[in-house]
């Protein structure tokens, strides 16, 4: 048997079981009535549901992932990451001119110079750009934070070396050394699991805003209630305060874990590249018109000597 701290530093752990402990948590006191139906009739005992119960909902939300990335870093539910789309503007037009503003300054006080610096690392979580002009910016390219992060290392080989390296991701990881792709993977690992708690926090508090006004309801219309929970409205307020503290801790945790993932996955694209173009060069992929244009024109750009300039 593994030992309980090898268990417990797992994927499985970080992925499954700490997001369906929140879930469990938060939703447990609103199934409880049907799961001693299910203990009485099976004989399960207490103790083993409430593992299944965790296991369960761990894997529903891990099932999941794809969804729950697209929602915080955009691309599904709109809507809900609009504002946060405005802010995040505002924020890197404000860095930019900060930062220039600082730059140009020939002495710095040390209070200025500590802006320049909370300036710049500000900026890094956010992808670059060329103007029409050929400066470089940086822009908000994605609502949130995290998407931000994220589209730094998505778009790193875009904006390095002139190619999608989303379409290449698995290429360029195969030719990365062993040690190198599982630090990526314990990385990418770790902060997805931060994610997926965040996101389950995030379910809690939605389950138990609904419940506060439920009980809401049911106090000025006691005719409209429908079902009874084990929860009061003492029990939803700290549930609710419960998942909104799991939701933003989980969440700002999972900052730096994509950073420190990204890291990575940048310096294991600037070592594969070189094998990446030789495998390139070779490649002849009976495929569609299309793909083969897409494949000559990258090949071109690669081989070309100062094509692929840093941005």
């Amino acid at each position: 048997m593994k030992p309980v701290e090898d268990a417990f530093a797992s994927d499985t752990f970080r992925r499954v079981i700490l997001p369906g402990i929140v879930l469990a948590i938060g939703i447990h006191p609103l199934i409880a009535n049907w799961v001693h139906i299910l203990d009485r009739l099976y004989g399960i005992g207490a103790t083993p549901m409430l593992v299944a119960e965790v296991i369960f909902f761990g894997l529903v939300v891990s099932s999941a992932i794809n969804w729950i990335y697209y929602v915080y870093e955009g691309f599904r539910l709109a809507p809900l990451t609009a504002l946060a789309h405005h802010i995040n503007r505002r924020r890197v037009k404000k860095l930019m001119e900060v930062r220039r503003e600082l730059q140009a300054l020939k002495d710095r006080t040390p209070s200025q110079q500590n802006k320049f610096y909370q300036a710049y690392e500000g900026l890094r979580d956010f992808p670059v750009r060329k103007r029409p002009d050929g400066k470089i910016e940086y822009f908000a390219e994605r609502p949130t934070v995290l998407g931000n992060i994220i589209a730094v290392y998505e778009l790193y080989a875009q904006t390095r070396y002139g190619f999608d390296g989303v379409d290449y991701w698995s290429h360029l990881l195969s030719f990365a050394s062993p040690e190198a792709r599982k630090e990526f993977s314990d990385q990418y690992a770790f902060a997805e699991s931060l994610v997926l708690t965040s996101f389950s926090g995030a379910l809690v508090t939605i389950l138990y805003v609904f419940l506060l006004i439920g009980f809401a309801i049911g106090k000025f219309f006691p005719g409209l209630a429908v079902v009874t929970v084990q929860a009061g409205p003492a029990a939803a307020v700290a549930l609710l305060a419960f998942g909104i503290v799991v939701w933003i801790v989980f969440y700002e945790a999972a900052l730096p874990a994509h950073r420190e993932a990204g890291r990575t996955l940048k310096s294991v694209i600037d070592t594969s590249v070189p094998e990446f173009l030789v495998w390139l060069s070779k490649v002849r992929a009976p495929l569609d018109e299309a793909t083969v244009e897409k494949l000559e024109k990258l090949r071109r750009y690669l081989a070309e000597p100062n094509s692929h300039n840093a941005v």
